[in-house]
C-alpha cells in the first residue's frame, strides 16, 4: 500500500378505475424500491404507500459543521502500481494491466479537473492510495484515513473493498462517492454513500416499468432474454418475475437463450412485442438480433445492454431495423464543448486516447468539489433538486427506501435512452418520475 500524492489546492473565486390507477400509482412506487440482492428468494417491499416519509437527509443532522475553508478528500483506487512494468527507453516497452490502465485513466481526469477546482472559494487537500485491489492494503489505508479528518471519499472500484470503506464511512459520517461500481452491496443501509450508476437490473426494471405505465403500450408483451449461466443474467429475470407477478399484468415472458430458441413460437402477432436482451457479448447478440429480424413485419423493438453503445462490432444494421434502444448513463457527447476541452486538456498530458474512464474522472472530482464547495458536507440537505452535468455523466441524486421506508443510500437517476440508427446511436429522451 502507497499514500501516491497529497495535492493541496488553492484558495480562489385517479370504482374500478379508482383502483386501476391506484394500482399503478403504486407500481411506479416500485421502481424506487430496493433491488433484490438475493437471486433466488426476493425480499418482500413495502406494497402500502407511505403518506410522509421522515426527512432523508435527517441523518446528516448530527454534524456539527457543513460549509468549511477547506476540505479533505481521499480517492482509493486499484492502480496496483507493483503491477506496471516500466519502459528501458530501448527493448522493453512499458506494460499494465487494463485495470491499473482504467485508474490510472481516471486519476488523470482528476488532474484535468484541477485548475477548475482551483478556481472555487474553498481549498481541497486532495489525497490519492493505491489499493492494489487488495482487502488488507484497503484496511491499512482506512487506519492512515483515521489519522485526518476526511470530509468526502471516493471508494475503491471493487466490491469487497468498496464494503470495507463504507463501513469506515458509516462510522465516521462521512460522506461516500461509488464512481466505478454498479453493485448496491457497499452502498446497502448506508445513506452516507453516493452512487453515480445504477445496477443492471434496476435499469431493465425501469424500463419495464416503463412499458407497463404507458398507456399506448397495453398491447405490448415483454420479453426478457437472458443467460441462464449467468448469475447477474439470473438476478435480473428473478427481480422481472417477481416484480411482473405483483403487478398481475402477465405480459412478461422470460426466455432463456440457447441457438436452439425459436422466438417466433413465443410470438402473438396480433400484439407488439419488445425483447429486452441481457447479453453483451458480441457473436450472441449478433446471433439473437438476427433471429429476431426475422420476425419482422410484425412491431418488434428491442432493449439492449449499455455496452452496445461503445461496441462497434454489433451488427448495426440489425440495430436500426428493430430500432434497438439502451439506457446508459454515459450519453456519449452529452456535453460536447466540455467534452472537447477535457480532451484537449487531457492530450496536453499524454499521447493516449481519452478514454470514458478520463472523463469519468474528471466528472467525480468535479461534482464531489462543486457540491461541497457550494453546499458544504451538509449539501444533500441544500440541494435536493441539485444537478451536475458533466462531460460523460450527469449526476442528479435520489433517495432509495428499503421495504420498510426506510432510507439505504443515494443513488444518481439521470439516465439517457439512446435510439441506434444507421448514423449510431441517438439520444431519444430522458425518462422523468
Amino acid at each position: 500500500m502507497i499514500s501516491v500524492l497529497n495535492l493541496q489546492l488553492p484558495l480562489n473565486g385517479n370504482k374500478m378505475k379508482y383502483i386501476f390507477i391506484l394500482f399503478f400509482s403504486v407500481l411506479h412506487l416500485f421502481s424506487f424500491s430496493q433491488i433484490v440482492e438475493d437471486e433466488n428468494s426476493p425480499a418482500l417491499e413495502n406494497t402500502t404507500t407511505p403518506v410522509l416519509r421522515d426527512n432523508p437527509y435527517k441523518h446528516l443532522d448530527s454534524l456539527n459543521y457543513s460549509r468549511k475553508a477547506i476540505y479533505n478528500i481521499a480517492f482509493i483506487l486499484p492502480i496496483r502500481k507493483n503491477s506496471i512494468v516500466k519502459s528501458d527507453g530501448k527493448d522493453k516497452p512499458a506494460s499494465m494491466s487494463s485495470e491499473s490502465r482504467e485508474a490510472l485513466g481516471f486519476w488523470e481526469g482528476v488532474n484535468v479537473a484541477f485548475p477548475q477546482i482551483a478556481k472555487m472559494n474553498a481549498k481541497f487537500n486532495i489525497h490519492i492510495w493505491d489499493n492494489d485491489r487488495s482487502d488488507s492494503s484497503t484496511q491499512a489505508i482506512i487506519q492512515e484515513l483515521s489519522k485526518k479528518k476526511f470530509d468526502a471519499i471516493i471508494a475503491p472500484f471493487h466490491s469487497s473493498q468498496a464494503i470495507l470503506v463504507s463501513k469506515y464511512c458509516l462510522d465516521k459520517k462521512i460522506p461516500m462517492f461509488l464512481a466505478q461500481n454498479t453493485s448496491d452491496l457497499p452502498a446497502k443501509d448506508n445513506p452516507y454513500v453516493f452512487k453515480f450508476h445504477a445496477p443492471k437490473n434496476r435499469v431493465y426494471y425501469d424500463y419495464y416499468v416503463k412499458i407497463i405505465l404507458d398507456k399506448n403500450k397495453r398491447n405490448t408483451d415483454i420479453f426478457y432474454v437472458y443467460d441462464g449461466i449467468n448469475k447477474a443474467e439470473r438476478k435480473v429475470a428473478n427481480y422481472l418475475k417477481f416484480m411482473s407477478e405483483k403487478d398481475g399484468s402477465k405480459r412478461l415472458k422470460l426466455l432463456e437463450y440457447n441457438s436452439d430458441l425459436s422466438f417466433k413460437s413465443y410470438l402473438d402477432t396480433t400484439r407488439d412485442a419488445v425483447y429486452m436482451v441481457g447479453y453483451h457479448e458480441t457473436a450472441i447478440v449478433n446471433e439473437i438480433l438476427g433471429k429476431l429480424v426475422k420476425l419482422k413485419p410484425h412491431n418488434v423493438t428491442v432493449f439492449g445492454h449499455s455496452y452496445w453503445v461503445i461496441n462497434n462490432k454489433i451488427n448495426k444494421s440489425f440495430l436500426d431495423t428493430l430500432d434497438a434502444k439502451v439506457y446508459t448513463d454515459a450519453f456519449l457527447e452529452n456535453n460536447p464543448n466540455l467534452l472537447s476541452k477535457v480532451k484537449s486538456d487531457y492530450a496536453s498530458l499524454t499521447r493516449d486516447r481519452a478514454v470514458t474512464d478520463v472523463f469519468l474522472g474528471y466528472d467525480v472530482a468535479m461534482y464531489v468539489t462543486t457540491v461541497l464547495n457550494n453546499y458544504g458536507v451538509k449539501f444533500p440537505l441544500s440541494v435536493q433538486d441539485y444537478q451536475y452535468k458533466g462531460a460523460y455523466i450527469n449526476v442528479n441524486m435520489r433517495p432509495i427506501y428499503d421495504a420498510s421506508n426506510g432510507l439505504l443510500f443515494f443513488e444518481n437517476d439521470l439516465k439517457n435512452l439512446l435510439r441506434a440508427t444507421n448514423n449510431g446511436w441517438v439520444k431519444e429522451f430522458e425518462p422523468t418520475e
